[in-house]
């Protein structure tokens, strides 16, 4: 039998107490978190219904959509885009690739230059432009946690980083099973024995937040009743074939075109300003493309869109999303991602199953954003906590493993990885 002697008894104590700290810890930052979280979210929808238009369903110019509104907001957000991009060192603001990286090395993020991407990706994403929400708020939560951790050292740097990082999408997705496995496929890249109770607790406790504040909520409501027929899934099969290859022509024009800079040799201060221009010329035709698209990507998943929008969206978006990145609009890359994905499980569907019923639309979503992030795991999880379908859950998973297993082939494990090995920098799992 085991002897349990006062000094044991006294290091089992100690123990308890220093593990029982590290989760108020992970406690505070999910909840920390959370709160900033939900106020960049609601700072965001505040603002757009300013410049937002009506969705089309079909493919045609309306000229009485040009709109002075959008043009003021496009102005705006870029001239201030580019007054804060010349106040970050180099130009580059940064993104979950520094979260990452800092987490690999356990350093802590530069929260100057993070707290001034923070408000660069306020005021773009407010302003129209055609980027994401999520990869600002995931950097921004590894920021706070940080700044909470430097009050309460309990954890190790990547843990923390991870709770952040995790804790952001936990409380804007409202799904934070696969929040917790992002953590730490994305973010940690390992999981410990001790390691994953604090961000589980950061992430179940930002959703909670998250669910008393903005009430039950989905990012997206799809209901899912495939059936697991051969058919779907050789279906299934050719989408994830077709999402990793649009996967990489993504990941590729994103890490690339910032080389055009070096041809235009536009001052920093004015870059935003062609992005703007050129999501104003494109918006009385799609209008969808501005911003990040989550009312898009709902009607995609309803059904509601043409054939021919769906393809023009498709090949819209994948090139003025990295266009506005290179150039200065500062956002996330997982939105846009989702973005093309459901266009393309929404072509599936109104090609190869009963109109209406959504079976691929999120399917491919799950696909090229997992494909993007580097984290096959958290997009399955997250589809089967959106739909509770275990048949939806199959179908992600066979789908999901072929498109990373396309695009790992070609560009790496993630947009992140290729993003940390342009700087001449080799993680040491990034081979995975």
């Amino acid at each position: 039998m085991p002897q349990f002697a006062p000094s044991n008894l006294r290091l089992h104590f100690k123990t308890l107490t220093e593990r029982t700290s590290a989760l108020i810890l992970a406690l505070t930052v999910g909840v920390t978190v959370a709160l900033v979280s939900i106020a960049f979210f609601k700072i965001v929808g505040f603002i757009t219904p300013i410049w937002r238009q009506n969705l089309p369903t079909e493919l045609k110019y309306n000229m009485d959509s040009i709109s002075l509104t959008l043009a003021a907001s496009l102005l705006i957000s870029s001239l201030l885009a580019g007054y804060f991009l010349s106040k970050i060192k180099d130009g580059r603001p940064h993104g979950p690739a520094d979260l990452i990286l800092a987490a690999q090395k356990e350093e802590a993020p530069d929260l100057k230059v993070g707290t001034y991407s923070s408000i660069l990706a306020l005021i773009n994403l407010s302003g129209g432009a055609s980027v994401g929400i999520f990869g600002p708020l995931v950097h921004l939560g590894g920021c706070v946690s940080e700044f909470v951790h430097k009050k309460f050292d309990r954890l190790p740097k990547d843990i923390v980083l991870g709770c952040g990082g995790g804790a952001a999408i936990a409380a804007i997705f409202a799904a934070p099973i696969g929040a917790a496995v992002f953590a730490h496929e994305a973010i940690i890249r390992r999981f410990g024995a001790f390691g994953t109770v604090p961000v589980i607790i950061a992430c179940f406790a930002a959703f909670g937040v998250s669910d008393l504040a903005l009430g039950s909520h989905r990012m997206y409501s799809v209901i899912m009743e495939p059936t697991l027929d051969y058919s779907t899934l050789f279906y299934t099969f050719l989408l994830g074939i077709v999402t990793g290859l649009f996967s990489i022509v993504y990941i590729s024009l994103i890490t690339n075109l910032p080389k055009a800079l070096k041809v235009t040799k536009v001052k920093i201060i004015f870059r935003p300003i062609i992005p703007a221009t050129l999501l104003f010329f494109i918006s009385p035709v799609l209008p969808h493309v501005l911003g990040a698209g989550s009312e898009t990507v709902a009607l995609a998943m309803s059904g509601g869109l043409s054939i021919s929008l769906i393809i023009a969206l498709i090949f819209a978006k994948i090139f003025v999303t990295p266009i506005c990145l290179s150039f200065g609009f500062f956002g996330g890359v997982f939105a846009p991602a989702l973005f093309i994905g459901s266009m393309l499980g929404a072509l599936w569907d109104l090609l190869l199953v009963t109109p209406g019923q959504t079976s691929f639309a999120l399917v491919g979503a799950a696909s090229i954003a997992a494909a993007t992030v580097g984290s096959p795991l958290a997009a399955i999880i997250i589809v089967f906590e959106m739909t509770g379908s275990y048949e939806g859950a199959v179908l992600s998973m066979l789908s999901v493993s072929l498109a990373c297993l396309i695009s790992r082939s070609f560009i790496g494990r993630s947009l992140f990885d290729r993003q940390i090995l342009s700087r001449g920098i080799i993680l040491k799992d990034d081979h995975i």
